[in-house]
Formats: structure tokens, sequence, C-alpha cells
């Protein structure tokens, strides 16, 4: 089985596998939770749309010359485009909760330190949804939310 690089060891209850302890912890605490109307887990947001790039094989023009036979021939890269299209960039938060009043929390859970991008995908996910993303921190104490 592939080590996750934070640490975090998976965890099943009720039949749903949570990626942490931390993670699965919290569901249990939103569950329980009285003002709490649905619990979406992991949905998923997207922070970059597609986008087109120049071609870098053929830069732009659509054709490469064949060294062999010195003929003109359509980039593969590109299939003759000149550009190709790129992936965006999907973020996946841990829970989207409603409550019974309807505001709407999109909660993403730490059990431990912040990945090295996760401030910039954090900052992404508010600027494309326009909401704030509240961390859910766990603690000695308990859970800090911010």
């Amino acid at each position: 089985m592939k080590k996750n690089k934070y640490f975090a060891k998976k965890c099943k209850i009720a039949g749903i596998e949570f990626d942490s302890i931390a993670e699965s912890e919290f569901y249990l605490l939103l569950k329980n939770n009285k003002n709490v109307k649905v619990i979406q887990l992991q949905p998923e947001y997207q922070i970059i749309d597609e986008y087109m790039v120049e071609c870098s094989r053929c830069n732009g023009t659509g054709k490469i010359l064949n060294k062999r036979t010195g003929n003109l021939n359509q980039c593969t890269l590109c299939k003759g485009a000149g550009s190709r299209t790129k992936r965006g960039a999907i973020y996946t938060a841990d829970f989207r909760v409603i409550y019974s009043d309807g505001h709407e929390e999109v909660i993403d859970v730490k059990g431990g330190r912040e990945s090295k991008d996760f401030t910039l995908r954090r900052k992404l996910f508010e600027i494309e949804t326009g909401r704030e993303l509240k961390i859910a921190r766990k603690t000695k104490q308990g859970w800090e939310n911010k």
C-alpha cells in the first residue's frame, strides 16, 4: 500500500472511507450537529478553466520540417492547429455543508501541516467561487475554525 505523503491514515466510518482520521472525526461532528441539513463529501470546484497555448514543437505554425525528407509535415502534438488546449485545475474540498437556516460552507479539514500549494489553491477557490474556504484544524483542545 502506498504511504500518504502527509502521514495521514485512511479511516472508514459507516462505510465511508476518509483520507484521514481527523477528516472522519470532523464528519462525525457534522453528522451529530442538529443544525446541519446536508453534508456533501469531496465536492469538486473548477478553479482554473481549460486554456489554449501556442504549440511549443511547431512554434504555432502547425507544421514541422521533416529532417529526413525535407518536407513540411503536420505537427503531431497540436494536430496542425498551431495551438493546444491545456487542462484546467480542479480543487476538491473535504466537505460542503448546508445548514438548516440555508447558509452554506465549504470546509477543508487539516489534521497537520498545510501542503505547499494549499495557500494558492485556497486563493484560487475563493476568487473563482466568491466564497471563503473554511479551515477546520484539529488541535489538542478540540477543533479550531478559521
